[in-house]
């Protein structure tokens, strides 16, 4: 079917990385979709549930207190409603800014670093005085989540037909971002009306979103129509980013996809797990064919190009 987007759960017979029988459901699925669910992760229920609560508390601050944290040229921080906008993406640039605002965190780099200061490498801002526990609620789920990614990438190398360990090179030292996003309920008198997230695809390796029961995540399958990717108690959504697509040599597509508003508020927490900075992306050899579509390309560069384009703070 094109319309249902595949459940796929990872401990359906053994919790080894190398299990065939998950590996061909991850096939099937991004190879048909750029999309589908994960079940059966290890995620405590009690780290997500403490993330969703803090990041509620913070989408409830007076946006004057948000503004406090306003990102920083490390795009840590807050980013108001309207200051997102897909201008350079897979596909067609958007008309309108994102209708949303999000708080976004990375890796804790210590000031002892030799990188800090530099690209991406930054501190991170925290609402400490107004909300206490946010940070360690972060953390817990970003340390969490890096540990399911780095699982997930070893059964990718063997849903590609390779060996757990083909792809773990990219990763010594990995890319994250951890997004909390809030979508406004749609406004009526809107025209046109905006979107959440305008269709795009996503800049890095993979993505792995947690939902909250509202619903607005929809994704364009081979027939050109917008699917629901509707929301699954106790299931992450994996979707397949630009990188991914570029290594396993266009099998796998960085599938478009949007978020529509609707009738009420959405809360979203969007886990984008990436390369190290410096790593350089091409097709696997073993997947590779004699239609060289793709050069050579530094992961680092092209994602501070894609956020250059399209976030207002860094067009200043």
């Amino acid at each position: 079917m094109l319309d249902a987007i595949p459940i796929v759960d990872i401990r359906s017979s053994t919790s080894a990385v190398d299990d065939r029988a998950v590996a061909t459901l991850l096939n099937a699925a991004l190879s048909q979709f750029g999309f589908c669910y994960i079940s059966g992760h290890t995620i405590a229920t009690e780290v997500t549930q403490n993330l969703q609560n803090s990041a509620h508390e913070f989408h409830l601050l007076p946006i004057a207190k948000k503004k406090r944290l306003k990102i920083n040229p490390y795009h840590r921080g807050y980013i108001e409603s309207e200051t997102s906008q897909t201008i350079t993406s897979s596909i067609e640039s958007a008309t309108q800014p994102n209708r949303s605002e999000s708080f976004m965190m990375m890796r804790e780099i210590p000031p002892s670093d030799p990188r800090f200061g530099t690209q991406l490498f930054g501190p991170n801002q925290w609402p400490d005085t107004l909300i206490p526990e946010l940070k360690k609620h972060c953390i817990a789920y970003a340390e969490a989540m890096e540990k399911l990614s780095l699982e997930l990438v070893q059964r990718l190398g063997v849903a590609l037909g390779l060996s757990p360990n083909t792809l773990l090179d990219l990763f010594n030292d990995p890319t994250y971002f951890l997004r909390l996003i809030q979508y406004p309920l749609l406004d009526p008198n809107d025209s046109p009306a905006p979107f959440g997230s305008a269709p795009h695809t996503d800049h890095g390796f993979m993505t792995l979103v947690l939902q909250d029961d509202t619903g607005g995540l929809e994704v364009l399958n081979s027939n050109g129509r917008w699917i629901p990717v509707s929301p699954i108690p106790n299931t992450l959504v994996l979707n397949v980013a630009d990188m991914l697509s570029i290594i396993s040599n266009g099998r796998w597509k960085s599938t478009p996809h949007r978020v529509i508003l609707g009738p009420e508020p959405r809360q979203s927490t969007a886990f984008f797990f990436d390369p190290d900075f410096d790593a350089q992306i091409n097709p696997l050899v073993e997947v590779r064919d004699s239609d060289n579509r793709w050069n050579p390309i530094r992961y680092g560069d092209y994602i501070l190009e894609r956020f250059g384009q399209n976030y207002q703070y860094r067009r200043k």
